[in-house]
C-alpha cells in the first residue's frame, strides 16, 4: 500500500489502541516513522509492537528514535527474533552472520531504552523441530547476559511449508513451557517495574498470563482443545496485509480488499463479508495456538479477565507460598537445596 492509501486508511478508522506492524522486515520500509506518526495523530494508537530479524540495524535504530521523538505518548515494542544460538539462528535464517548482527540492533535498542524509557525490547523465539532443544538455554542467555523487558516463547503455528517443523513431542513441549515459565517470572518481577501497587498488580496479570496462555496453547496443540473464551477475530482486531487484502485472522484466507471499497475502513467494517466471517469463525469452532489473537480474545473476555487470571495467579501464589515454607523448612535442618518455581496446571 502506498503512503497515500494508509493515509485514506487511516483517516476514515475510528480512534483503537493498537497497532501491529508486521512484515517481511518491517524496517526496510522507509517511511515506517511517518506512518506510525500518522495513525497515532489521526487513531489515537498508543502501543505499537514491531517485529524485526534484526538485520538493517542503522535504519532501525535511526526509525526508532524518529518514532520516538515524534510520538512522545507512545508505548513502543520491538521483537527481535532469535530462533537459537548463532550456527542455529544463522542456519534457520539463510544468512551468516544474522544472529550477532541481531546482537548488533539490540545493543543499539538498549541504548535508546536509557533515553525513552517508553520503548521496550523483547526477543522473540519460535519453538520448532529444529532448534526446541536449545530454547530454555537461549532464555537463560538472554536473561543473564541483555537487558531485555521479557522474552515470548512460541510453538511454530500456522501451516509452513516444511510441516516437519511442527514435529515436536507434546511431552517434550510441555517440558519446555515449564522450564521457560520461571524466565516470564523473572522479568515481570524485576524490582525496577513493581515499585507502586498498580504495578504489582500488572505483574500479577502478566504472571497469570504467561501461565493461562502457555496452558491454552499445549491443550490446542497437543489435544486440539478449544479455548475458554471465544476467539474473537474480525471483532475486536483484524489484519491488514500488504496489498490492501484483509483478513480476520492471519491464519484464515483473506475476505475482501479495501482498494474494492476505496480504502474507506468504515465501509470494510459494515460489510455483509466481515459479518459473515465473523459468524464463520463461530461456526468453524476455530482455535489455535496463534498468541497474536489469544491474546487479545483473552482480554477482551471477563471469564477470564475476572475469573480464569486470578484464579490462575491464586493457585501460582499459594504453590510458591507452601515451596517457600519448605525451603525454610530444609534451611533449618541444614539441607539448602533451592526450589523451583512451580509450573503450570497438569494439562491433561
Amino acid at each position: 500500500m502506498t503512503f497515500d492509501e494508509l493515509s485514506k486508511l487511516s483517516s476514515t478508522m475510528p480512534p483503537f489502541h493498537d497497532l501491529w506492524l508486521s512484515g517481511g522486515e518491517p524496517f526496510l520500509r522507509k517511511e515506517l516513522a511517518e506512518i506510525i506518526r500518522l495513525f497515532y495523530t489521526n487513531n489515537n494508537i498508543r502501543d505499537v509492537r514491531i517485529p524485526t530479524n534484526g538485520l538493517p540495524t542503522e535504519q532501525t535504530i535511526q526509525i526508532v528514535r524518529r518514532v520516538l521523538e515524534t510520538c512522545p505518548e507512545l508505548q513502543l515494542e520491538v521483537d527481535v527474533s532469535i530462533d537459537g544460538f548463532s550456527q542455529t539462528h544463522d542456519r534457520i535464517r539463510a544468512v551468516p552472520g544474522n544472529f550477532e548482527k541481531a546482537l548488533a540492533t539490540m545493543t543499539g535498542l538498549e541504548e535508546l531504552r536509557q533515553k525513552w524509557p517508553n520503548l521496550t525490547l523483547y526477543v522473540n523465539s519460535v519453538i520448532t523441530q529444529e532448534n526446541r532443544g536449545e530454547i530454555v538455554e537461549l532464555g537463560r542467555y538472554f536473561l543473564e547476559k541483555r537487558d531485555l523487558d521479557g522474552h515470548y516463547f512460541q510453538i511454530i503455528r500456522g501451516d509452513p511449508k516444511d510441516r516437519t517443523l511442527q514435529g515436536i513431542d507434546p511431552a517434550e513441549l510441555k517440558q519446555i513451557y515449564q522450564e521457560t515459565l520461571p524466565l516470564n517470572i523473572q522479568y515481570v518481577s524485576k524490582p525496577a517495574l513493581n515499585k507502586t501497587r498498580l504495578e504489582q498488580v500488572k505483574k500479577a496479570f502478566w504472571t497469570a498470563g504467561y501461565m493461562f496462555s502457555y496452558d491454552t496453547q499445549f491443550r490446542n496443540y497437543a489435544h486440539g482443545a478449544k479455548w475458554k473464551m471465544p476467539c474473537t477475530a474480525g471483532q475486536t482486531s483484524i489484519v491488514i496485509d500488504y496489498n490492501a487484502d484483509v483478513r480476520v485472522c492471519e491464519l484464515r484466507k483473506p475476505i475482501g480488499n479495501l482498494r474494492k471499497h476505496g480504502m474507506d475502513f468504515r465501509k470494510f467494517w459494515d460489510s455483509e463479508e466481515r459479518t459473515k466471517e465473523v459468524q464463520q469463525v463461530k461456526f468453524d469452532q476455530c482455535f489455535c495456538t496463534h498468541i497474536c489473537f489469544m491474546y487479545d480474545s483473552m482480554r477482551h473476555s471477563k471469564r477470564v479477565m475476572l475469573w480464569e487470571l486470578p484464579k490462575t495467579y491464586a493457585r501460582y501464589a499459594m504453590r510458591k507460598f507452601f515451596a517457600n515454607r519448605a525451603q525454610e523448612t530444609r534451611s533449618s535442618t541444614g539441607q539448602l537445596e533451592e526450589p523451583s518455581l512451580p509450573a503450570p496446571a497438569p494439562a491433561s
